[in-house]
């Protein structure tokens, strides 16, 4: 009888000594971990997921979110909480976001007085920009490359760790042009005399992501309710999903929307020219074109590790121009992983300045291709 009674204390034993979950937390520019207030703050969220799914975590902190995005694709995190480009970039590898903050934001980009000019090719503006990791940040690369601007259009790029560093060196008439939250751009607007030149699509402030193969939807369902109510972050939350957050990753290293002697297509038009028989070239990392790829794909990985902007050096990637067809003449398509992937832009670069006449760029590639409800041909399990 008394073996009976302990079964049920060994069970709820083994399972406080489940596996931790991790929680990786993206700080802010603003936050720092020697600050007693956000500490606090950040370890009654640990509490708060503790509580709801009735099993331990551990928090890691985060001060650049491209760690947090290698560790999320390594598997080494469960839980993410973080600025929205990280959100959208995680989401990629089973992360599901189940929150994000009702507050939003966009960025400016805002002139000092003197300074008549925009966001134009060959403007040579000196442009101060938040660090490069940050939000508006990565919006700010995100705008200039969809222009197809490069570093070649301006006197000068600065990112700085300080977010408020830019609009500063725009008062002290270093910059022409500075970038920040919309919110402050249009107050030093105001009380300096200068010009709103754009403002982004809005995004959330925070949100919350978790990899859907370690927590499962009940717990998810938990999770959510239980930190909707919460006040530890002293952030209004609400439901999200994937949708919410696809704006957000088209805005971050995004393609430029044209490329001079190519010819930008639609998946539809895609589909199209396939089906009179013009050769598509897959250029993504073979693992993905083997999970899955348009049909009649053929593989020539475009092996990357220049920049994800416009002035990139092709020495520094390698791609294999003599797969391509002989007769320069000969048209054919290139794809990659959607307007964000730069491997298509690259390749289709490569091969108009290696004299190839009929380029084909399907920007939109894979991920459009796929939303079109197209068929693909995938791996078998």
């Amino acid at each position: 009888m008394l073996r009976f009674a302990i079964l049920p204390l060994l069970l709820v034993a083994s399972s406080i000594q489940a596996e931790p979950l991790t929680l990786g937390v993206v700080l802010d520019q603003n936050e720092t971990i020697t600050d007693p207030i956000i500490t606090k703050r950040y370890r009654a969220l640990e509490s708060d997921i503790e509580r709801a799914l009735g099993q331990p975590v551990e928090m890691h902190y985060y001060t650049r979110g491209f760690s947090a995005i290698k560790d999320a694709k390594s598997g080494s995190v469960d839980l993410v909480f973080g600025p929205p480009q990280v959100i959208a970039n995680i989401s990629k590898f089973n992360f599901e976001p189940i929150l994000k903050s009702s507050a939003v934001t966009a960025v400016s980009f805002v002139a000092a007085p003197a300074y008549k000019g925009g966001l134009t090719a060959k403007s040579q503006a000196r442009l101060g920009i938040p660090d490069y990791e940050s939000l508006m940040g990565g919006m700010a690369r995100g705008e200039i490359n969809s222009r197809g601007l490069s570093k070649s259009d301006f006197a000068e790029i600065k990112f700085h760790r300080m977010p408020e560093a830019p609009l500063f060196g725009l008062k002290l008439g270093r910059y022409d042009l500075a970038v920040a939250s919309a919110e402050e751009a249009k107050t030093w607007a105001a009380a300096n005399g200068g010009r709103i030149v754009f403002t982004s699509t809005p995004v959330p402030l925070r949100a919350f992501s978790v990899q859907t193969e370690t927590v499962p939807p009940a717990a998810q369902q938990k999770l959510a309710a239980a930190l909707k109510n919460s006040s530890s972050l002293n952030l209004a939350l609400v439901a999200a999903s994937k949708a919410d957050f696809k704006g957000v990753a088209s805005m971050l290293n995004t393609t430029p929307t044209s490329l001079p002697g190519a010819k930008v297509i639609s998946a539809a038009e895609a589909k199209m020219l396939a089906a009179k028989g013009m050769a598509i070239y897959d250029v993504r990392v073979a693992e993905e074109f083997d999970i899955a790829h348009i049909p009649g794909a053929i593989s020539v990985p475009y092996k990357e590790a220049s920049a994800k902007e416009v002035g990139f050096d092709p020495a520094d990637d390698q791609f294999a121009l003599n797969k391509l067809p002989k007769d320069k003449n000969t048209p054919f398509i290139m794809y990659c992983d959607g307007t964000i992937c730069w491997k298509s832009y690259k390749s289709a670069l490569m091969a108009i300045q290696g004299g190839w006449k009929n380029v084909y760029w399907f920007r939109g590639g894979f991920p459009e291709w796929k939303e079109a409800s197209l068929p693909v041909v995938a791996k078998k399990e």
